[in-house]
């Protein structure tokens, strides 16, 4: 049940982005004091802000905030880790203890000042926070897949497939890596995922980096509307709600997952 319900948001989040890319969203002409605060109706769905703003047409395209980086961070993060576990896990020795080394030295700094740092130096561009989380997030990757790699390498079966003629290169990339570590792979990249929606909406809630207002993220918006004392709820509560969703539907897949493994090993 709980694995359909996260499949169901992470699809409503896909949703949501491709629709920003097919209609287009005017910041500055959805501005309208003459209807702010106004509550949930058939024309404004989840109601408006202060400024008048379409709450449901800002949550929507908030979506861009963070769908592509965040797709971005899993995808640096699952392709680095997969590489440097990998070389640990297979070759072992002096080559792991350096990839193990690497990993402790990154791992010891918290990810978020590691990301700060990187986006003060270099810029709070959505693309280098994706880097900055794929970076920081990799480790904890590769940590899992040269675990994984590292109690299968001599396993009986690849004893066997290696006696049967089959090389070195399709026990890895086949045997090893796609049937018995792609879960281990899909998992970590599902909370690199989760973990930069929260970063970006940490970010622009706080403010100083991440998307900056007019254009809307989900952080910015509950900066913006939160504690206002003629505030609407309508205007704040959908983002929160929206962000507690997709981040604990990652954790959801990623535990599933985790079952997963375990059953099957």
């Amino acid at each position: 049940m709980t694995r359909r319900l996260a499949l169901a948001v992470l699809a409503l989040v896909a949703l949501a982005w491709a629709w920003t890319l097919l209609v287009p969203y005017d910041v500055v002409a959805d501005v309208d004091p003459a209807r702010a605060e106004m509550g949930p109706s058939a024309a404004h769905w989840l109601g408006t802000d202060h400024l008048g703003r379409d709450v449901a047409k800002r949550l929507v395209q908030a979506s861009r905030a963070f769908a592509l980086p965040g797709l971005g961070a899993a995808l640096t993060a699952g392709v680095l880790g997969l590489a440097f576990g990998t070389a640990a896990g297979w070759l072992g020795g002096t080559v792991e203890q350096g990839v193990r080394l690497g990993f402790t030295v990154v791992g010891a700094v918290p990810r978020l000042i590691l990301v700060l740092l990187a986006a003060t130096i270099v810029g709070d561009d959505p693309a280098v926070l994706a880097v900055a989380t794929g970076l920081v997030c990799a480790p904890e990757v590769g940590a899992a897949v040269a675990a994984r790699l590292g109690d299968l390498r001599r396993a009986e079966f690849v004893l066997a497939l290696r006696a049967h003629g089959v090389s070195d290169g399709r026990i890895l990339a086949f045997h090893l890596l796609w049937v018995n570590a792609r879960g281990v792979v899909a998992r970590q990249v599902l909370t690199a995922f989760g973990w930069y929606v929260g970063l970006e909406t940490t970010l622009s809630y706080l403010g100083g980096f991440g998307v900056q207002e007019p254009e809307p993220s989900w952080g910015n918006m509950i900066a913006f509307s939160f504690g206002r004392p003629d505030g609407n709820l309508s205007a704040w509560l959908p983002p929160v709600v929206a962000v507690w969703s997709v981040v604990l539907a990652c954790t959801w897949l990623a535990e599933d997952l985790g079952r997963r493994e375990a059953a099957d090993g």
